[in-house]
């Protein structure tokens, strides 16, 4: 994708975690909920698609991420972890324990602090959340048009778990990261 001005694409690749236990070993909380062996085998199969396959996943000019920034939620982490380690473990994983139950303008607040080095970035979280940071980043025309169709594309595809959406934010820095400022270059789920 091209530059305009001093505004250039980084891609947001946000993911929802893989399908997890519906209880936490050991009476533990929804926090410690782990994944089950399907929702590893899906966070395994992504991860070898973003390592292997060019153009990753079909998008031509879109980066595979090269930072990923999660909730601390263990089936969050485990995902991005296994992502991770299946692309062979060059993905970077931050987790913020902020981030479990975290409302999306403060999912946005993280988003905004990844490191200006960073072109493209995996957000792994919780839904609904997940879903209203997709929703609420796509842009909305600005001459009054349907600013549904990415909307749509979004919503047609569902947002189960382990599902996908990679948004390019037309921004010069992740600072810039604001309501309406992407497109939706894809949206996935398993399998993959």
């Amino acid at each position: 994708m091209a530059t305009s001005g001093n505004r250039s694409v980084r891609h947001l690749w946000v993911l929802r975690h893989g399908k997890a236990a519906p209880e936490a070993p050991w009476g533990g909380g929804d926090e410690e909920r782990p994944l089950t062996a399907r929702g590893r085998r899906d966070a395994r199969a992504l991860g070898a698609r973003l390592a292997g396959e060019r153009p990753v996943l079909g998008l031509g000019g879109v980066r595979p991420p090269e930072l990923a920034v999660c909730s601390a939620a263990v089936r969050t982490r485990q995902t991005a972890d296994l992502v991770a380690e299946a692309m062979g473990g060059r993905l970077p994983v931050d987790a913020y324990q902020a981030l479990y139950g975290a409302d999306p303008d403060l999912v946005l607040r993280y988003v905004r602090e990844i490191d200006e080095g960073v072109r493209s970035a995996l957000l792994v979280g919780h839904n609904p959340t997940v879903f209203e940071v997709v929703w609420q980043l796509l842009a909305v025309p600005a001459d009054g048009g349907d600013p549904t169709t990415d909307r749509a594309v979004l919503e047609a595809n569902g947002f189960p778990t382990c599902a996908l959406a990679v948004l390019a934010l037309e921004v010069g820095a992740w600072e810039d990261v604001v309501h309406g400022c992407a497109d939706l270059a894809g949206a996935f789920k398993p399998p993959y």
